[in-house]
């Protein structure tokens, strides 16, 4: 009994460094899909059963924003699928 439940837990644990190189790598397209320049992860990310939550924060490109700060949230499925952006309120 004891090795079945050994070989279960292997098959459904993932390792530390999988789990970082995840978080990077969602981070890093969330990053890219806000728009904003100079953008940054704020706060600690959130993580759901297929999503994680960031919230990013940077200043708008568009030139009638005048250099304003913004914020938006960045829900990214995981392990694949793409990034979807929501203003902060």
């Amino acid at each position: 009994m004891a090795v079945l439940a050994s070989a279960m837990t292997n098959v459904f644990a993932s390792s530390d460094a999988a789990w970082e190189a995840l978080y990077a790598r969602t981070e890093k397209a969330c990053l890219k899909k806000s728009n904003l320049n100079d953008p940054q992860v704020v706060g600690e990310r959130i993580v759901f059963g297929k999503h994680i939550l960031y919230r990013v924060e940077g200043i708008y490109p568009q030139a009638h924003m005048q250099g304003k700060k913004g914020s938006v949230y960045c829900l990214h499925p995981y392990p694949k699928g793409r990034p979807e952006i929501a203003d902060v309120p």
